[in-house]
């Protein structure tokens, strides 16, 4: 049987009442990322593209600490502030997975924590 590991970068921002991400059975399961800067974890708000950029390189470094590479990714959930900024996102998101990309949905909802605009969280194989 498989146990479950906490996984901790301080490359990525401090979780709050969660973990940043837990490996179990083979897999990593990344808590929702936003684009908060890892030295101070205060929100850093730009544009679209500038918000998911960050967003992925602290997934990036979350799976690093878990001995995983965006490579492994297999499932991604993308929450966008606007539906409208789609396109902006993707251009970004295109560069973390240039080739064979993973299963994904991206969704408009309603309201990000500190008014930013985009929120991923993915799952990855160990």
């Amino acid at each position: 049987m498989s146990e479950r590991e906490i996984i901790y970068t301080d490359k990525a921002p401090a979780p709050g009442p969660y973990s940043q991400a837990v490996k179990y059975a083979g897999l990593v399961f990344v808590s929702g990322q936003t684009p908060e800067d890892p030295a101070t974890g205060r929100p850093l708000k730009g544009s679209m593209g500038e918000q998911t950029e960050i967003v992925l390189a602290n997934i990036k470094a979350i799976l690093e600490a878990a001995g995983s590479s965006l490579e492994k990714v297999l499932k991604v959930n993308i929450y966008l502030s606007d539906i409208a900024k789609k396109p902006e996102m993707n251009e970004v998101y295109k560069k973390f997975f240039p080739h064979d990309p993973p299963a994904r949905i991206a969704m408009a909802v309603k309201g990000l924590d500190d008014g930013l605009d985009v929120e991923i969280d993915v799952i990855a194989a160990a």
